[in-house]
């Protein structure tokens, strides 16, 4: 919501007209494309590139990459100039890299995206025969994608070993929510621990960095330090989202606190938000409404201990264990890799330079190495099921539509060459 007024503001500079006997420069992302007309722009320059969201199934990690756009985008920018008066496109870059490496076409979401999401909708709709592996997307994805969509639902329980969709996976197709969120929440629900998960799904969801700075820019411009802010009390950065808000809920979300803890005032106010519309959608699955609107928080360290059971069993497929070698840690995943926590977590080794055996990361990021970013402790008798149930993990099984079904139509065919026989 704060985002939304955020652009809205700086759109409304785009629109504004220039001062006398000034020229405007407009710098713009890939939203000018096909979403504004500019009056008045005359020329446009044309990078080539674009910065893409895209998700590799192969190491669950999502990576902000510059690359080439496609001919269809280049035609859209080009199309800019001129079109209230004439223009020039210079692009900045041959034909040649035009008609030789440019896509025809842009990469679809789908083909980026974790879909994780839109396979359990797909399994939600109750169609037996449906086989995710061979479903005629109109954008087909990668097998790995799918495969990876899978793996991820029957690691959270949404779908069994055959594939079915269960109850808990039932309830998460109807949440409006991406499905490890929707398990964290449904978990915390039932080990009572509700009213902190919300805050820690909050606190998650802003694109920004919340927490102060660490350029040195910023500690020139303050003459008075930041206080200090809570430390998660040694379980991680999940407990120290939860503590931040918890803080800033006593005292009554004043701005003022933010600036002294130096936080960053409107993604503040955007997590208030959003925890307010995640508490109105989970009225419908929360054991009662009071515990999804009480103000009392619990600082205990048995909440906290819940509330890191329910993120293990919604981030499954999000575990690592600590390696002793060289203090690094081995994702759990299907494809396990070698990752260290980012230096930017709360999370620190001990007095003898060693990391807990297990945590749960948020997101996997790739910068000069693979980072795990928002991590948490969490124990082994809680890892060890996930574990086995990588074990006995059949990928064809869990697509569905498959092999009961085919046993079932060779069976028939069998008793109907029989009888043409007899």
């Amino acid at each position: 919501m704060v985002h939304c007024h955020k652009k809205c503001s700086i759109l409304l500079r785009v629109f504004s007209s220039p001062p006398p006997n000034c020229r405007r420069f407009i710098v713009a992302t890939n939203i000018a494309e096909t979403s504004l007309t500019v009056d008045g722009v005359v020329y446009v320059i044309d990078s080539g590139y674009v910065k893409l969201h895209q998700y590799n199934p192969a190491t669950g990690m999502y990576s902000l990459d510059v690359v080439q756009i496609s001919k269809v985008q280049a035609n859209q920018r080009a199309g800019l100039a001129g079109r209230t008066r004439p223009g020039k496109c210079y692009r900045l870059y041959p034909s040649s890299v035009y008609n030789d490496e440019f896509l025809d076409g842009t990469v679809p979401e789908i083909q980026r995206s974790s879909l994780a999401g839109s396979v359990l909708y797909l399994k939600s709709l109750d169609f037996p025969d449906i086989d995710i592996l061979k479903f005629d997307f109109l954008d087909p994805p990668s097998t790995e994608s799918l495969e990876d969509a899978l793996k991820q639902l029957y690691l959270i329980d949404a779908i069994d070993e055959n594939g079915s969709i269960t109850s808990i996976g039932r309830t998460m197709a109807e949440l409006p929510l991406e499905p490890s969120l929707s398990r964290t929440l449904i978990e915390a629900n039932e080990f009572g621990c509700l009213y902190q998960a919300l805050t820690v799904a909050a606190m998650l969801s802003v694109e920004t960095n919340l927490l102060p700075g660490q350029s040195k820019n910023d500690e020139n411009k303050r003459k008075i330090p930041p206080l200090e802010l809570p430390d998660g009390s040694g379980f991680g950065d999940h407990i120290q989202l939860l503590q931040i808000y918890e803080c800033w809920d006593e005292n009554d979300h004043n701005i003022d606190w933010c600036k002294d803890y130096d936080l960053e005032v409107r993604g503040m106010m955007f997590v208030k938000e959003v925890r307010k519309q995640l508490c109105q959608i989970m009225q419908k699955i929360a054991k009662g409404s009071s515990e999804v609107r009480s103000n009392q928080s619990q600082k205990s360290d048995q909440c906290y201990r819940n509330l890191r059971k329910a993120l293990s069993i919604g981030y499954a497929n999000q575990l690592a264990e600590s390696m002793r070698h060289h203090n690094g840690f081995r994702t759990l995943g299907f494809k396990p890799q070698l990752v260290q926590v980012h230096p930017s977590s709360v999370l620190k080794p001990d007095d003898d330079g060693l990391y807990p055996n297990y945590v749960v990361y948020h997101e996997l990021i790739a910068t000069s190495r693979p980072y795990m970013r928002n991590v948490c402790t969490v124990e082994r008798q809680w890892v060890m099921p996930i574990l086995e149930k990588l074990d006995k993990l059949d990928v064809r099984k869990l697509s569905g539509g498959g092999l009961g079904h085919l046993e079932e139509v060779t069976k028939e065919s069998k008793i109907q060459a029989a009888r043409e026989c007899s």
